[in-house]
């Protein structure tokens, strides 16, 4: 019998689930590796900043990773009005060209990727349904906030906990995102160099010169751990602190927690579910991509393409909680850089101490809302 190229996938796929089903010995799952399958995460968000596009294909060269697909042209299309909203690169992710776009509850948006080599990805559409709002915010710190792989061992921090009144008349599915904004006093460090109209010159007399602030600055940074719900077990009741945030240590400064609650459908519930599975239980976003990843992105010119990912449009209700880090008796897990100021010239001339806070994904000079001095 020959098989067709989805049969033979299928074949695969279910030869994994079921060695999965057959595993009741501690033993570690084996996979097929693919190599050349595309991975598209994308996302439309009702708040600032929280839209994007990831786009990766896996390589197994050397080991099994998935690399960043560069140089693609990517867009957000709402399909009522016709609006193309394009991203560009940064961070090695896809953003609104537009810093300040956002959805709006009740639009229809859909994904467009063309990659370099020309094959073009679509999404279906996803509607923006209303969000359940957060009815309060707290935190708390914990020594050993969470196991660290990087430092191989528990890490101090914050848990930010949340309560929320469910509504009854509906299933809920819920998805949280964070990002923290602190005050660094340095904009700029040039190692081996000196920061001259606006970038590091190279000068290898020196080990590293430090440049402050020009202006007030916030540092972003973002959460990487997945925290969703169901109210499968609570539909209709109050949650009460509910951990969705885990904020390491990394500044002993103050600091300002954004959290985004966001309201999924049940199948863009499942797809982030099997991520925080394959997270949390096989080694990271570089693991093996498991068959359920495969959502609504596909390859209109070839219908027998796998396309793993998904691209989901959810409203988000967002609170924050100002967090005083200053006075922590733990020691932070970041080496903080000592500064040191680029002494003046022994000639005269300007003197060169400041640099700019220039916008971008991971800092701003705008004041962010509830931010409190």
């Amino acid at each position: 019998m020959i098989l067709t190229p989805r049969a033979k996938f299928r074949l695969f796929l279910f030869s994994v689930f079921v060695s999965f089903l057959a595993c009741t010995n501690p033993l570690s799952p084996t996979y097929e590796f693919k190599e050349g399958m595309i991975y598209i995460d994308g996302f439309v968000g009702t708040t600032e900043g929280s839209s994007y596009v990831n786009i990766t294909e896996s390589d197994v060269a050397l080991y099994y990773r998935n690399i960043f697909v560069s140089g693609a042209k990517v867009a957000f299309v709402n399909e009522i009005t016709g609006e193309r909203v394009a991203l560009f690169e940064e961070d090695f992710r896809y953003i609104p060209e537009e810093i300040n776009f956002k959805g709006n509850v009740g639009e229809r948006w859909y994904l467009e990727a063309s990659l370099p080599n020309g094959t073009t990805y679509l999404s279906e559409v996803e509607t923006i349904n209303p969000s359940v709002p957060i009815k309060s915010i707290s935190a708390v710190f914990d020594n050993e906030l969470e196991f660290s792989e990087d430092y191989d061992d528990y890490i101090p921090g914050h848990e930010v906990l949340i309560s929320f009144d469910d509504p009854g008349n509906q299933d809920n599915y819920y998805y949280w995102r964070y990002k923290t904004y602190d005050q660094p006093s340095i904009c700029q460090v040039c190692v081996e160099g000196r920061f001259r109209d606006g970038i590091c010159i190279p000068d290898g007399t020196v080990e590293y010169y430090t440049y402050w602030c020009e202006s007030d600055c916030w540092q972003i940074d973002y959460g990487d751990n997945i925290n969703i719900f169901s109210d499968s077990f609570s539909n209709g009741t109050t949650t009460t602190s509910l951990p969705v945030a885990q904020v390491p240590l990394t500044r002993k400064t103050r600091v300002l927690v954004e959290i985004q609650q966001f309201s999924l459908t049940p199948k863009a519930y499942e797809y982030y579910r099997t991520i925080k599975d394959l997270v949390d239980n096989n080694g990271g976003f570089n693991a093996p991509l498991p068959a359920a990843l495969i959502g609504n992105i596909y390859n209109p010119e070839d219908p027998d393409e796998y396309v793993l990912g998904r691209f989901t449009a959810a409203s988000a209700f967002t609170e924050s909680i100002m967090i005083d880090r200053t006075t922590v008796e733990a020691s932070p897990i970041e080496n903080q850089r000592t500064p040191k100021p680029e002494p003046p010239p022994t000639a005269g001339g300007p003197h060169f101490l400041y640099a700019p806070c220039n916008e971008s994904r991971h800092r701003t000079s705008i004041r962010p809302e509830g931010w409190i001095d």
